[in-house]
């Protein structure tokens, strides 16, 4: 799989978790640790990599959720 495929899954990954969990995007935002428009950006795909690994291991941290799943599957 490629690295834009998985960047894709991971994007489309963070939004189907938020809305799993019922969560705002203001919840979401403040158990990453980043602001709104962040976690905005990367639910529509457009993530810096720095920001991808600090929000993957906090998600990891938070929900418990292995880093396979989070970029190799789709919740």
């Amino acid at each position: 799989m490629d690295t834009s495929m998985e960047l894709d899954i991971f994007c489309k990954n963070i939004k189907t978790l938020r809305n799993i969990k019922k969560l705002s995007k203001r919840k979401m935002a403040k158990i990453l640790g980043i602001g709104v428009k962040s976690l905005t950006s990367i639910e529509n795909g457009v993530i810096p990599p720095r920001l991808s690994c600090e929000v993957a291991f906090e998600i990891k941290r938070h929900f418990g959720i292995t880093l396979e799943d989070l970029f190799k599957k789709i919740l």
